[in-house]
């Protein structure tokens, strides 16, 4: 079985797909990530995760290709990559010392067969004054991050608690992921060469 294609850029995504095993390559998807107009944070996940896959998936005819999208909300205000520090500031100003949700769309698909699901964690972080923000996105890590964090990394120091997957707010959940696999036998055959 050939490998799988990875739709993403992200390290995170990377990362899970070293971790477990499972052979795959990676293709850039290019698309317009524009949240739409009355487009809530769940919708947003699932159509863009679709649109990646999509994008990659017509390139390669036949093969698996597995997308994903991750957001921030607050307030119902869709927290996404932060522009500049300042724009990175505010949205941590936002978040800090109380609760917001992370949403990771996923779309595994091979020709005009689609699987989709969208899954949901709370993350607490503590409070933090705007001297320990400022210090933190000096760092550079918020910068290429929704929400203006990564849990996976310095601001794991920060968070309080966790109600959900911590494989979903780092952008793949793998737990949810992996039944799908299960589910349509893809291990059994990617894992053979294990043998």
């Amino acid at each position: 079985m050939q490998p799988l294609i990875l739709a993403s850029a992200s390290p995170r995504r990377k990362y899970w797909f070293e971790a477990i095993r499972i052979p795959f390559e990676i293709a850039v998807p290019v698309i317009d990530e524009t949240p739409l107009v009355n487009e809530n944070s769940i919708e947003m996940v699932a159509r863009l995760s679709k649109e990646k896959a999509m994008s990659v998936a017509a390139e390669h005819p036949s093969r698996w290709v597995l997308a994903a999208d991750t957001t921030v909300v607050v307030d119902d205000c869709i927290l996404g990559k932060p522009e500049n520090f300042d724009d990175a500031v505010r949205m941590l100003q936002l978040i800090q010392g109380r609760k917001h949700c992370v949403h990771t769309g996923v779309s595994l698909m091979r020709d005009n067969e689609i699987h989709q699901f969208v899954d949901t964690a709370e993350v607490h972080l503590r409070s933090l004054s705007l001297e320990q923000i400022r210090w933190y996105v000096a760092t550079g890590e918020p910068m290429d991050k929704a929400g203006a964090y990564a849990a996976q990394g310095i601001a794991a120091m920060f968070i309080e608690h966790l109600d959900g997957s911590f494989a979903t707010v780092m952008g793949l959940p793998i737990e949810r992921l992996g039944a799908l696999f299960f589910e349509l036998g893809l291990l059994a055959e990617w894992y053979d060469g294990f043998k």
